[in-house]
């Protein structure tokens, strides 16, 4: 038996319950916008949806860059024979790969997932060494966590302003 975001996300508010209301509320993110039904629409009230939508709106913009503007290769490894054609492959790939896992109509990836899905890919002329430190770069995240972190702050937000203060029950 599962709980619907929305559920989880009116639980928390109606309890007071701060890890459950960012738990649901994270959850509604990753739902399409298209698919909230007017059921969870009334069942979040209106303060959190508007919050809601504009913070989808500003995770889809998010997620456009990251998929659009690869991670620029500072450097490369003592391995790479071509510089200029690792760089090319890598623009080649980032955009052939990230941006089809991120930005595909009919399959959006996860970031997470995209990244999964990236390791598995063919890089062309790019020598091992610089798809490692690449791959070091990519995995560490910073792009990606900038998401995490909004999404928290739009949750400590509103959890402050609709006064969900503690996990009294938890």
């Amino acid at each position: 038996f599962t709980y619907h975001p929305a559920e989880l996300l009116n639980l928390g508010l109606h309890f007071h319950i701060p890890k459950v209301f960012s738990h649901g509320f994270k959850g509604l993110l990753e739902i399409p916008l298209k698919e909230i039904s007017k059921e969870h629409h009334h069942l979040i009230g209106e303060k959190v949806f508007v919050a809601f939508v504009y913070a989808k709106v500003m995770l889809d913009e998010h997620c456009k860059i990251v998929a659009c503007e690869e991670l620029v290769i500072l450097s490369h490894a003592s391995d790479c024979e071509k510089l200029t054609a690792c760089q090319q492959d890598w623009h080649t790939v980032w955009w052939n790969g990230m941006g089809q896992f991120l930005l595909d109509g009919r399959n959006p990836q996860l970031f997470s997932e995209a990244v999964k899905h990236f390791h598995k890919m063919q890089f062309g002329r790019m020598g091992h060494g610089c798809q490692k430190l690449m791959f070091q770069v990519l995995d560490h995240g910073t792009a990606f966590h900038y998401a995490d972190t909004f999404i928290m702050g739009v949750c400590e937000g509103l959890m402050h302003d609709l006064g969900i203060t503690s996990d009294w029950f938890l």
